[in-house]
């Protein structure tokens, strides 16, 4: 990976995302142009719609007539080009194309549709990465077993057990559930092994800048990764200070909230906490709203970019283990939250 210096990064960091059907609209009629690259999707031909009730339009703006046609949550529809167009937010200005018309990419959820070999699960367990845009958690190893909740695409689990087809995933805390065994992909340990371990530990820090809404991994003065995240909406603000990775876990179901800002979200994958009120780095599925204000404190981040960091970050992780302490011998990465 080339390094650059903070001052190139940041010269450089705009061109994120770009070059996806990053070539927009032309100008028409109805007087509607693109505005920005698109910035909120990479390839993928499948979204998980994340609203309630999504409405469709003509063109990629919300001065365009809508189409008549409308999606619904957990709908899962065909994403023909992404676009730029008139985005409601200044950081998005990202429309999707679907066979109806277009919507709008802060709502919907990247996804694919992979099946997998069943592969047989030793005594130690594995884990596994869901890469179908839904599937059902079961009661039992059945088709037939009761539903308890989904599982959505770049959910991450452990695996302890194979019956019928079907993986047994046991969570942290005990609580067991069945899925589909073609639904998961079993990843190997070498595929989430730490990485840059030849630079020293205390070399290696994060810089996460609210106004910007942007992560920065650097080693000693020079940014070797960045990325877009989502810090804590008003009311529920993520802190400024300077912190450390206390703890990492490869995935954990995450509940909180009261009334309709309730949640209950299985497989969150990639996390490390660095505060002891549980703030963390992680991966996420129920927006796709990167570079704005929007979670309950956490920094949330594309699942892909939440799995480079939890390589890259100390301590470094246990494959094998739930969770990873920091110690002395093992110590954290120290983590700048800033304005």
């Amino acid at each position: 990976m080339t390094e650059l210096s903070r001052r190139d990064f940041l010269r450089s960091a705009g061109m994120f995302g770009v070059g996806f059907a990053a070539t927009g609209l032309q100008q028409d009629e109805t007087g509607i142009q693109p505005m920005g690259p698109v910035t909120h999707w990479w390839g993928e031909p499948l979204g998980r719609i994340l609203l309630n009730v999504m409405t469709v339009y003509e063109q990629p703006s919300w001065q365009a007539k809508p189409t008549g046609v409308f999606y619904y949550y957990n709908d899962v529809v065909q994403v023909l080009s992404a676009v730029g167009g008139e985005g409601l937010y200044h950081t998005n200005h990202t429309w999707l194309q679907t066979p109806d018309g277009y919507i709008y990419s802060s709502w919907v959820q990247p996804a694919n549709s992979y099946f997998n070999p069943v592969v047989p699960i030793g005594e130690g367990g594995a884990w596994g990465v869901v890469t179908v845009p839904m599937s059902s958690a079961r009661s039992g190893p059945s088709d037939e077993a009761y539903r308890r909740h989904w599982m959505h695409y770049n959910t991450v689990s452990r695996v302890v057990g194979l019956e019928n087809d079907y993986y047994l995933v046991q969570e942290i805390y005990g609580y067991q559930y069945w899925v589909k065994a073609a639904h998961m992909r079993i990843i190997p340990p070498e595929e989430v092994a730490p990485i840059s371990t030849h630079v020293p530990a205390e070399a290696k820090r994060i810089e996460i800048s609210i106004g910007e809404q942007r992560l920065y991994a650097l080693e000693g003065e020079a940014v070797v990764y960045s990325a877009p995240v989502s810090t804590g909406a008003p009311g529920f603000n993520t802190p400024h200070g300077e912190w450390s990775v206390i703890d990492k876990r490869h995935s954990q179901r995450m509940t909180g909230g009261v009334g309709a800002g309730a949640y209950n979200l299985p497989g969150i994958p990639w996390i490390s906490y660095f505060t002891y009120g549980w703030v963390a780095l992680h991966g996420c599925y129920w927006h796709n709203d990167y570079g704005r204000l929007h979670s309950n404190g956490c920094i949330n981040l594309r699942p892909e970019d939440s799995k480079w960091l939890f390589r890259w970050t100390t301590p470094q992780a246990n494959y094998w283990d739930f969770r990873t302490l920091a110690t002395p011998d093992n110590p954290g990465t120290r983590i700048i939250t800033r304005w």
